[in-house]
């Protein structure tokens, strides 16, 4: 599934009729949802992901960001970019980053903790290499649009358990923006 021109403006019209015209850490949340996006799309990922990118924060990525929407509207937001992509988004936006996180990539199992409802349960193989994309994909639109030198050292801890499940695209990319901190 291919999302043509006309369907991304009509996604993006979306998101801004439920309020992403706001302020965000480098210009509006819009521009930052479509940055996911892109970067997403470059990496000529699966059509899924891109539309999760383009929704990922819609129902508030971590506690101190505002949500578009409650989850109690998952069913109209997957209306508008399907189940698996929606199913991406409330896990990018209920996970609890800082408890899970630092465990991906590691011999420790990967417990997904939901800070909606604070079940923990394993984290579902299935989204774990999706979830690693747009993590990064996320990041990375946030750190290249500001000065990338203050935030290596943490986006390199961060993303360095990740790059084995990512794809080499995505590798690539880090490989470029990483190389001039690596010794």
């Amino acid at each position: 599934m291919e999302i043509r021109k006309e369907n991304l403006e009509e996604r993006v019209e979306q998101l801004q009729s439920l309020g992403s015209d706001i302020e965000h850490i480098n210009g509006t949340l819009t521009k930052h949802l479509l940055g996911t996006y892109h970067l997403l799309k470059s990496w000529d990922l699966s059509e899924e992901l891109c539309l999760a990118g383009l929704f990922h924060a819609v129902y508030g990525s971590d506690p101190t960001r505002s949500r578009l929407l409650g989850v109690e509207k998952r069913a109209e937001v997957a209306s508008m970019i399907g189940s698996r992509a929606e199913e991406l988004v409330y896990m990018f936006c209920s996970c609890d980053k800082p408890k899970v996180i630092p465990k991906i990539g590691t011999k420790s199992p990967v417990t997904f903790v939901d800070r909606f409802t604070g079940e923990h349960a394993p984290f579902p193989e299935e989204f774990l290499n999706d979830f690693c994309e747009l993590t990064i994909a996320n990041d990375l639109d946030v750190a290249r649009n500001k000065a990338v030198e203050q935030y290596h050292q943490d986006l390199l801890r961060m993303f360095k358990n990740m790059y084995p499940l990512v794809s080499e695209k995505t590798q690539t990319e880090l490989d470029k923006l990483f190389a001039q901190f690596l010794p």
